[in-house]
């Protein structure tokens, strides 16, 4: 596994997009000239550990995502022990 700037760049695009902002608004959310953040977008410049942090906030967002593309999954705790019970009760009924 790796950093790709370029796949950053285009989750960063895409979360800006989901939220409605334009370069010019996310540029100066972010206090950085407009080229300066249309670079990271197109993956020719990478992020500071503290852009991807307000990045992740500004966004609701994850670090995780912006930079490795993982997306984390809720749990559904009750969903789950749901399913564990009737797992159990199938084995038990087989024994």
């Amino acid at each position: 596994m790796y950093y790709d700037q370029s796949e950053s760049g285009k989750r960063i695009a895409k979360l800006r997009k989901a939220k409605g902002m334009t370069q010019e608004q996310a540029a100066e959310r972010f206090n950085m000239a407009v080229n300066s953040y249309g670079n990271i977008e197109r993956g020719f410049r990478g992020v500071s550990i503290d852009l991807v942090l307000e990045m992740a906030v500004v966004f609701d967002s994850t670090s995780d995502y912006i930079l490795a593309g993982w997306e984390h999954k809720e749990i559904n705790i009750e969903k789950e022990l749901v399913e564990i019970k009737q797992y159990l009760k199938r084995i038990n009924e087989k024994a």
